[in-house]
């Protein structure tokens, strides 16, 4: 099907920005990208009017957990952690317990469809439900890429913290998810999922990289708290980045989130293995686990991406977080600058979906995957590419990102901030279901 979307601006996601042209869009591919006018007697099956419209390419997102959909509004009686450990064990390791799998589904069907509102076109999830192990990445994959319709990479969140038989649950759920995907799918990926050093024994270790394909890597939390780091060089002799990388598991398509409290030397050893790291600013504060060395990652090489941590789906909002965290923290107002913040979500973000997904995001160009997303916004001052960054941070993020209009792979998700092809009503009064079902577990 030819579709074409007219008198839209046009961020093509690097150096070129179109004020009035039209994007020509055919097997799930952007075709070209035209003036103004230049289409108006071609022949096209769908034309969608793009004025008062801005076109930026379809965001992703590196690290998120959709199971926390389902935890909005939600109070624990009792609930008073002083460490990082103290929230997991009193929140979060409470909550995936309680997951079954009708709830896992309800939460994959509205964090996608909550990502979707955000601009976001593919999710990169980290999923944990002790519980309800077996099949459970087969249920986001449904939710999330069938259903909603974004791309996705999932993989189960392997730990010690529940005993022997949930682990080899976990390790055998990622392994089949792995070795079911096929090679050429360009809208489903996998990883294998660890939860963190901390929480992992040895033979467990072991266990993953004699498992783990040669193609795949990890998804791991590293040192997001400080107490990572201290139980590994307590119980192991080595720093958490050293552990990874003594069981083969720092590979290029490898994801480290946080890694907040790494020092120099695991940064250069990330490095030399070409692995990527996460940023969660707003998890990080929220927790109050510590801050990101944002210079520390970028100046030697390293594809540093940005995440939500399943604080929301706002990643432009999540963004400008990024940038005033690190002039924050850093006392200084030139920290975080624009340069940095384009490499984590616009240049770190498609490169690491190109490492699981296999194609080039991130722009709108002849021949990249028709990801992209309409923004209603009508800019009160000059747009140019030079200050697009600036646009989106300060008048998009901070003010009301409304998202008209997305499509993933060419099929429109959104159209005119409605869902095409979902009940959006039915969904949210299905998750509100599971949700007090899923709390009455809890409490």
């Amino acid at each position: 099907m030819n579709q074409t979307i007219d008198h839209v601006t046009i961020w093509d996601g690097g150096e070129g920005l179109v004020s009035d042209g039209s994007i020509r869009i055919r097997d799930g591919q952007i075709r070209g990208v035209f003036p103004a006018g230049a289409l108006e007697d071609a022949p096209c099956d769908r034309r969608i009017d793009g004025t008062g419209k801005l076109a930026i390419p379809g965001l992703i997102c590196a690290h998120t957990h959709l199971y926390s959909a389902l935890a909005r509004g939600l109070a624990i009686p009792g609930y008073a952690p002083a460490t990082f450990t103290q929230i997991l064990e009193q929140l979060w390791w409470r909550l995936d317990k309680a997951l079954d799998d009708d709830s896992l589904l309800a939460s994959g069907m509205v964090g996608a469809m909550e990502a979707a509102r955000c601009g976001i076109t593919t999710l990169i999830d980290h999923h944990a439900s002790p519980h309800a192990v077996d099949g459970s990445l087969d249920l986001l994959r449904d939710a999330v890429c069938n259903r909603v319709g974004l791309r996705g990479a999932f993989c189960y969140e392997v730990s010690d913290r529940d005993g022997p038989s949930i682990r080899a649950a976990g390790i055998r759920e990622n392994a089949r998810f792995l070795a079911d995907l096929a090679d050429d799918d360009t809208m489903c990926a996998g990883h294998f999922g660890l939860h963190a050093s901390f929480t992992l024994e040895d033979d467990a270790f072991e266990e993953i990289a004699a498992t783990l394909p040669d193609n795949a890597g990890v998804h791991i939390h590293v040192a997001e708290g400080p107490e990572d780091e201290a139980v590994c060089r307590a119980e192991h002799g080595m720093t958490v980045v050293e552990r990874l990388d003594r069981h083969g598991l720092l590979r290029p398509s490898s994801i480290l989130v946080h890694c907040l409290h790494v020092d120099d030397s695991e940064k250069d050893l990330i490095a030399d293995r070409g692995a990527v790291v996460v940023h969660n600013p707003r998890s990080n504060m929220n927790n109050a686990v510590g801050s990101f060395d944002l210079d520390g990652f970028l100046d030697r090489g390293i594809v540093t991406g940005l995440g939500t941590d399943g604080l929301g789906a706002n990643l432009l909002a999540e963004l400008f977080t990024a940038g005033i965290a690190q002039k924050h923290t850093r006392g200084d107002c030139m920290a975080g600058g624009f340069d940095q913040l384009d490499r984590l979500l616009f240049r770190g973000n498609p490169e690491i979906a190109k490492r699981v997904l296999g194609i080039e995001f991130g722009q709108i160009v002849p021949d990249a995957p028709a990801d992209i997303a309409l923004l209603d916004y009508v800019p009160p001052t000059p747009l140019t590419a030079g200050n697009l960054l600036g646009h989106l941070l300060f008048g998009v993020a901070v003010h009301a990102l409304r998202v008209a209009d997305l499509f993933v792979a060419g099929r429109q998700i959104l159209a005119n901030g409605r869902f095409v092809d979902l009940d959006e009503g039915h969904e949210y009064a299905a998750a509100r279901h599971q949700a007090q079902r899923l709390w009455q577990l809890i409490g």
